[in-house]
């Protein structure tokens, strides 16, 4: 499939994001107009039927969602009811928060899988395997909710080293790397126990490679071998696995942000989902999505990188 295939794809893929979620959000019980009058008793029901007609709430569901495409194919993704503000105005601060997020577990991630997997993989069946065996183990096994509580209740709640809640808009420099500690060690922890055990199988079918017994009885080096030979084709499908992760990162990341009260765009997607927010809730999980689109897009540039063979043509 060639670029301009996959531009499409990804945009019918926006596409059909944006309806499901448009459509789910909804059918669900209750509209904003309701969690109005639960707040104001004093509220008539011509005063609903006003606010239901201003809303466009009184309209079909289809209706409404092709009006929301209209606008945002016209760059206006409306306001959200539920802070008053443009959408873009809400999205932005808490896009810059999940983005350090993200960009801060993800790099300590690779930087850890690389090694460990590589490492196992060496010394298969040895006790240093076995260790990195069982952390990843423990680490699929554990979801973010449960890991992350028991980080509260160890660090923050029991040594009181960390603090629970995350606020990166005040303190120091250091006050908010603390807060930012535990969620990401969450992030850490349950991602890099995928990508190791990945890496390691990639690796250890590399190492059984033809050629590699050829480069041993020629007399390379055991790093020359591992690194240079064996690492650069191992890395080519533990890319992919990587890749296609991102999306499980990002709906972990939803269950993170809440459990830790993080201000990025997971907490933001659950709040605006409880909130019936519809313009906010469709706008927070279309740039979720454009963030994975992206990421697929730069895999199949770093494939051309790794492997002279694979085109973006899809030809060898």
């Amino acid at each position: 499939m060639n670029i301009l295939g996959r531009t499409v794809q990804a945009l019918l893929t926006l596409l059909a994001v944006s309806f499901l979620v448009y459509i789910l959000i909804g059918l669900m019980p209750g509209d904003p107009v309701d969690l109005m009058a639960a707040g104001n008793p004093h509220m008539t029901p011509a005063d609903l039927a006003r606010l239901r007609a201003e809303y466009g709430l009184d309209q079909p569901l289809l209706a409404r969602y092709g009006r929301w495409l209209i606008a945002a194919l016209h760059g206006d993704l409306g306001y959200s009811r539920s802070y008053n503000l443009p959408v873009f105005e809400v999205i932005g601060p808490r896009a810059a928060h999940t983005v350090v997020l993200f960009g801060t577990a993800l790099l300590i991630t690779v930087a850890l899988a690389l090694p460990m997997g590589v490492y196992a993989a060496r010394f298969p069946g040895g006790i240093a395997d076995r260790m990195i065996n069982f952390f990843c183990l423990a680490g699929v096994s554990l979801p973010h909710f449960w890991l992350g509580l028991l980080l509260i209740c160890l660090f923050a709640v029991t040594l009181g080293w960390l603090p629970a809640a995350t606020t990166l808009s005040e303190g120091s420099l250091w006050a908010q790397a603390k807060s930012l500690a535990l969620p990401v060690i969450t992030l850490v922890v349950a991602e890099l126990a995928v990508y190791v055990r990945h890496l390691r199988a990639a690796m250890l079918e590399a190492l059984r490679a033809d050629h590699i017994r050829t480069a041993r009885a020629k007399g390379c080096s055991e790093s020359r071998i591992v690194w240079r030979h064996a690492f650069q084709n191992a890395l080519t499908p533990a890319l992919t696995v990587f890749m296609l992760d991102l999306g499980t990162i990002i709906g972990g990341a939803v269950t993170v942000e809440t459990i830790f009260g993080f201000p990025g765009m997971g907490k933001l997607l659950f709040d605006a989902v409880n909130g019936n927010d519809y313009n906010l809730a469709v706008a927070d999980l279309l740039i979720l999505t454009c963030f994975v689109v992206v990421a697929n897009f730069a895999a199949d540039g770093l494939y051309v990188v790794l492997d002279p063979r694979v085109s973006l043509a899809g030809k060898k």
